[in-house]
């Protein structure tokens, strides 16, 4: 009886409790041939998931969901009962973005539902039309911080909030974190990207998906950020699954094969290889650098499919060796992240950082030259690498879909006195003159503070997550 009663209990935390996405990025790609859903989850970086699966019995349809897992162990099993988002064996698709508070529209014919519609909808619907006959049966009380977006495998959808149902205006549609029902007054570099690209674009692939999850995306250092991604065939019902912007690393999940494993749940994790992180962490606080070193070795000779060595975990852990004033570990590192991968652009652009953060400016500028040679637009490398007469260059293909993106720092007062970025050729672009030293800095990305996603070194936590940049 008191397990019964604490379920009872769990349940309605969780219900009444309800976790939104602090943001998203969702968008349907249809060009009448294929219907693709890419979605971005973005939440605080260490937020856990897991994915649910639930064939179909003579009453409901097959369909899996993924939920958060913030809770702790007591309530995992119980966070089926709050969905992030989920998809059926018939392609509908659904999940949320997090908006402004919308005023719920109650009427007398209808009963308020209190609880989540999502997973009954997965349950008895085929289509956007029988989600929508489903959900006009009810006061959407608890809808009312966020928009449910609804596809499906036709190429239809609608955007559901309990003040508004807003139908399928055009053949593709991206949805952010924005009500959807005062004409899209509010710039948002991601949304705005995302209908650019569709709007010029009338054929999709799944690598034209995963270019759009990745230019959507957002990413270290800022404090939210894409946790995970979906590229989603509808008429296939075929999950493509990234996490946290490593596009490098797919794990694929077929509903149907699922489905037919019978009731089961997995955490999202445990679909890739472990990162590198805390193993090689804990080897440098333990042993120093040669540990370091030789633990990174060990795993890259026998651990390959166990650890994950395409994304930038390890180039990561250099780059805060350098911010930490260690730079001549962060040298040894990279010399050694520079055996196994010789072309990879980012290493000697960090080379150069860190060999000019000791004085060596021979080497510094060598392993400049380098990147630059591997890739021209190489931003790390012009950042810090094309400094004359304290002249700094930030040039970067980032945030192409906004609308303004402006420079503060230490070096303009902030907000005071804020360096305008102009766009060209794609690249929000500005010059700053700067005295030698070192400094924190921000942009403001349409009204945005966002720290800098491509320099990755930064100081701080939370939204006190700053870029860091030295003048030279």
């Amino acid at each position: 009886m008191f397990h019964k009663k604490l379920k009872i209990l769990l349940s309605s935390i969780l219900l009444v409790n309800a976790c939104i996405s602090d943001a998203c990025t969702i968008f349907i790609a249809n060009d009448g041939q294929h219907v693709w859903i890419g979605n971005n989850e973005d939440e605080v970086p260490d937020r856990k998931y897991r994915i649910w699966f639930y064939p179909g019995n003579n009453k409901n349809y097959g369909y899996t969901i993924w939920t958060e897992l913030s809770y702790g162990k007591v309530f995992y099993g119980l966070m089926y009962l709050n969905p992030q988002g989920g998809l059926n064996e018939y392609g509908l698709f659904m999940d949320y973005t997090a908006i402004d508070e919308v005023p719920v529209i109650r009427y007398k014919t209808r009963k308020d539902r209190k609880k989540q519609v999502l997973t009954d909808i997965l349950k008895n619907c085929r289509t956007v039309d029988e989600a929508l006959v489903f959900i006009r049966k009810f006061n959407l009380v608890k809808l009312n911080k966020a928009q449910l977006f609804i596809g499906d495998a036709t190429g239809n959808y609608a955007t559901v909030t309990g003040g508004y149902v807003i139908d399928k205006t055009e053949q593709s549609f991206a949805l952010t974190n924005y009500r959807i029902d005062n004409g899209h007054s509010e710039a948002c570099w991601r949304r705005d990207f995302s209908t650019e690209y569709l709007t010029h674009n009338k054929s999709y692939q799944l690598e034209d998906i995963k270019y759009l999850l990745y230019k959507t995306a957002q990413k270290k250092p800022s404090n939210i950020v894409s946790n995970f991604s979906m590229a989603i065939d509808l008429k296939t019902g075929v999950i493509h699954l990234f996490d946290k912007n490593d596009f490098t690393t797919e794990a694929t999940i077929n509903l149907a094969d699922e489905l037919k494993k019978g009731k089961h749940h997995k955490e999202m994790v445990g679909y890739f290889p472990l990162d590198l992180t805390e193993i090689l962490s804990k080897k440098y606080a333990s042993g120093g650098i040669m540990a370091l070193i030789t633990s990174y070795k060990d795993l890259l000779k026998g651990s390959t499919e166990k650890y994950n060595f395409k994304n930038n975990d390890a180039l990561d852990l250099a780059i805060h060796l350098i911010v930490s004033g260690k730079s001549e570990d962060a040298i040894k590192f990279l010399e050694c992240l520079k055996e196994s991968c010789p072309d990879k652009t980012a290493i000697y652009s960090w080379l150069g950082v860190a060999y000019r953060r000791i004085n060596n400016i021979d080497q510094a500028n060598k392993n400049f030259i380098k990147a630059l040679a591997l890739n021209p637009n190489d931003y790390v490398a012009t950042l810090f690498g094309k400094q004359k007469d304290h002249k700094v260059i930030f040039k970067m293909n980032d945030f192409e879909g906004a609308e303004q993106v402006s420079l503060i720092g230490d070096f303009t007062g902030w907000a005071k006195n804020p360096i305008k970025m102009i766009k060209e050729n794609g690249a929000w672009t500005c010059e700053a003159t700067i005295p030698t030293g070192e400094y924190n800095y921000k942009f403001i990305v349409n009204k945005e503070y966002l720290a800098d996603q491509i320099n990755l070194m930064c100081t701080g936590t939370g939204p006190k997550i700053y870029s860091k940049l030295y003048v030279w």
